[in-house]
């Protein structure tokens, strides 16, 4: 009598129509799109309350405004990158960030959306090192 295959490592036990039954969704959040991109990445240079401002200190650049276009963002990114305040890491991922964004505003349609993505990647991270490492 021929063995029932066995599962592969790490597979699920169960069959596959009971796992599509009792298995929860993998992926349930909302992507954001083009324009949320943005607004996150504003949020994070905004004079008023922006965290990468507030880490550059008072004699860093000043930030942006609520409704600043993309290409000022971009600018900023890289601004804020190249204060000497501002941690060497954080600073490395803020300058790919501003590349991104430059990207973004100059991209095609068919392209806008991966700068704008790898632009939230890069500035979600360096706020992540900020909040590790504030030494240069």
């Amino acid at each position: 009598m021929p063995r029932a295959p066995r599962p592969r490592r790490g597979a699920h036990p169960a069959s596959s129509c009971e796992s599509l039954e009792t298995d929860p969704p993998m992926n349930t959040e909302k992507r954001l799109t083009a324009p949320e991109l943005v607004d996150e990445i504003r949020s994070s240079l905004t004079v008023v309350n922006g965290w990468i401002p507030a880490l550059s200190g008072p004699d860093g650049p000043t930030g942006v405004l609520e409704d600043a276009p993309l290409s000022e963002i971009a600018r900023s990114l890289g601004e804020f990158a190249s204060t000497p305040t501002m941690p060497s890491v954080v600073a490395q991922l803020l300058h790919r960030a501003a590349a991104s964004a430059a990207a973004a505003a100059s991209a095609d349609s068919a392209t806008v959306y991966g700068h704008l993505g790898a632009a939230y990647a890069y500035v979600l991270q360096a706020h992540r090192a900020a909040s590790g490492d504030t030494t240069n």
